[in-house]
């Protein structure tokens, strides 16, 4: 939780805290040392022309398995969506990462309209909020009361400052990864509204998406809309996909502030 000390004794001092550090951010400095050794990875720098197809092919194939399960039983369906669903909206939510980027498209607009498309299985509009505030995250990456993508001191005294043993914290840090979704989603807003993007382009990203929504639930009945709503929740929640989240945002053994995964669930995750 937050940027670590390049010091294991002072981060099991801070066992009940955030770690601290006073080093600059790293990521900025790693980008020169990358660079540096391989100059030919500029050539891949740049707008993805693929990605709107890919986006388009997701959503297709989520409006197709919300219509497909509307018959089936609950364990198939929830595997289902666990499975097929969960992943597939989890791809969108990095769709939706890198557009917030411009790196689906060479126009901002066509960037902003693709995420929209990208957004419309997760049933819920915020491609246009998220922007500013993954911006301000990589801004102030690791920064308190700056990088809302870090739990807040709320989410560190319920989870581990309050808790009674080891038992007690690992089961309170099952239930907030289990339900970390809400967290992710509903921090932002809660700690820093003032950053909310007020305008048009958020009413156009609501009265799309609940345009997508009351089309769906008009051909095919409310239950897609739960099939959307669960897939977006397994999406963000304990699932192969969403591992990045901890290696993002969370320090682990103590001496590294984010980890690397190479591996083929990087064919579904940009």
């Amino acid at each position: 939780m937050g940027r670590v000390t390049k010091s294991v004794a002072d981060v099991v001092l801070a066992h009940r805290d955030f770690a601290f550090s006073k080093d600059d951010e790293p990521h900025a400095k790693r980008r020169m040392e990358i660079l540096k050794v391989h100059p030919e990875i500029k050539d891949l720098m740049g707008h993805e022309w693929r990605t709107k197809y890919i986006v388009a092919a997701t959503v297709a194939l989520q409006v197709f398995m919300a219509w497909l399960t509307l018959e089936w039983s609950w364990t198939s369906y929830l595997i289902a969506v666990y499975v097929v669903g969960a992943t597939a909206n989890h791809s969108l939510f990095l769709a939706i990462h890198e557009l917030a980027h411009n790196l689906g498209a060479k126009t901002l607009n066509e960037n902003r309209i693709i995420s929209m498309v990208a957004n419309w299985p997760i049933c819920i509009a915020y491609c246009i909020t998220f922007k500013p505030y993954h911006l301000a995250h990589h801004k102030g990456q690791g920064e308190e009361d700056v990088d809302t993508d870090i739990p807040s001191r709320w989410e560190g005294t319920m989870i581990t400052r309050t808790s009674f043993g080891k038992v007690d914290h690992c089961f309170r840090k099952a239930v907030f990864m289990f339900c970390q979704i809400f967290a992710y989603a509903l921090r932002p807003c809660l700690t820093k509204p003032e950053v909310v993007p007020v305008g048009g382009w958020l009413a156009l990203n609501w009265a799309v998406q609940l345009a997508f929504d009351g089309a769906m639930a008009a051909a095919f009945g409310p239950k897609c809309l739960l099939y959307f709503l669960l897939s977006t929740f397994f999406a963000g929640s304990i699932h192969p996909t969403a591992g990045h989240f901890l290696a993002e945002h969370y320090v682990v053994d103590g001496v590294a502030e984010t980890y690397s995964y190479y591996g083929p669930l990087n064919m579904l995750t940009y």
